[in-house]
């Protein structure tokens, strides 16, 4: 019994390789498509936001949040005060910046184990410039639908959070009070915070790329196709085979599952689509949250069971409020294609952002780790 997982994995394996071999032009045009997503999107947006938030836990700034949130975190979410970080930066910072929050606090003593599985349910999420820029300006052509899919992600999150209060946790894992927080030098901190940030940014963009390829390949095979026509068949007459390739595609990648609605924008499951996968993640947001919680977690059960809750109330909540706040709207599509990628090449500004990018990376990287000298 114990050969089969392992058989799985090598057929898996083989199969990838082998379509890798039949499908090469496809790939590597997958692998551009997701090179350009992060050049645009991923490292302009999520590498100066894990320096900051690196910075903030580092110098204290989680303490100081905490004691101006201690009267919410508590009463709301059986969390310790510090936790608020997470839930603040978390949510505005995007994927997976409240996953590696939450490894900070549970490394430097702020929060303990227990509070570590709550926070990985409900702090993990989409950032704002996602949910209104990309999906509600750019899919949906409406600011509108852009504060509609934010403001449920968001409440979605929170009902999460007030769920997983009542998570039963060892009486040896639950809150303490903390004292004697360490914290570090400006001088000590900031080095370090660049360093451990363009390796996070690295590994996020290693999987948005791998997802993308894996995408493509299971498209060019008729896989996947294949896979949507058979759920359509067994779900209302409203999810086609179209809708259903796009909620298979989200469930494995956000930002390739949120591009493929805008063939269907107009359908009324497309926001309510939309704002499940933002929810969800995908297998790949996931993949770049776990050497995080792994850090801080015993069990990601709480993690899966959180993105999936949530998921399902922010579609809920979405197609609750839908016809209150976009009565009269009829979705348009923008070409994701003029939007993202017709500047890659051409624009100034990003090739300014990935040169200073990968030379910070690199000189971090070589030079020697300082010793954090603690503050008297």
């Amino acid at each position: 019994m114990r050969r089969i997982p392992f058989l799985l994995t090598m057929l898996l394996l083989l199969g990838f390789g082998a379509l890798l071999l039949l499908f090469p032009q496809e790939s590597a045009s997958a692998a551009r498509d997701g090179l350009n997503i992060c050049v645009t999107l991923i490292i302009p947006s999520l590498f100066p936001f894990f320096v900051l938030s690196s910075l903030l836990v580092s110098l204290g700034f989680a303490s100081l949040l905490g004691k101006c949130l201690k009267g919410i975190m508590w009463p709301l979410f059986r969390l310790n005060a510090p936790c608020a970080t997470a839930l603040v930066l978390g949510a505005i910072g995007g994927y997976p910046v409240g996953a590696r929050i939450t490894a900070q606090l549970y490394e430097t003593k702020q929060c303990s184990k227990a509070d570590a599985l709550r926070l990985s349910a409900f702090c993990n999420n989409c950032g704002p410039a996602f949910l209104f820029s990309v999906a509600g300006w750019g899919i949906f052509s409406s600011k509108a639908a852009g504060f509609l899919l934010l403001g449920t992600h968001l409440l979605a999150a929170l009902l999460v959070g007030l769920i997983f209060r009542l998570y039963p946790t060892p009486a040896e894992e639950r809150s303490s009070p903390l004292v004697n927080i360490e914290t570090h030098h400006f001088s000590s901190a900031f080095p370090d915070s660049v360093k451990d940030s363009f390796s996070s940014t690295l590994n996020v963009c290693a999987f948005v790329i791998l997802f993308c390829v894996i995408l493509r390949l299971g498209s060019c095979s008729g896989l996947l196709p294949q896979v949507a026509s058979f759920l359509s068949a067994f779900l209302p007459s409203h999810f086609t085979p179209e809708v259903c390739q796009s909620l298979l595609a989200g469930i494995f990648e956000l930002s390739y599952g949120v591009y493929s609605i805008s063939s269907f924008s107009q359908s009324p499951l497309a926001l309510p689509l939309a704002a499940f996968i933002m929810g969800w993640g995908g297998l790949s947001v996931h993949c770049q949250s776990l050497p995080f919680l792994k850090r801080c977690t015993h069990t990601l059960r709480p993690y899966f069971t959180g993105k999936l809750l949530q998921g399902l109330l922010a579609a809920g909540l979405t197609a609750l409020f839908t016809p209150f706040i976009l009565p009269y709207t009829a979705p348009a599509f923008l070409p994701m294609d003029s939007m993202f990628f017709h500047n890659v090449h051409s624009s100034l500004f990003y090739q300014e952002v990935l040169a200073l990018w990968v030379l910070s990376g690199v000189y971090f990287l070589v030079s020697s780790k300082k010793c954090l000298v603690k503050r008297k």
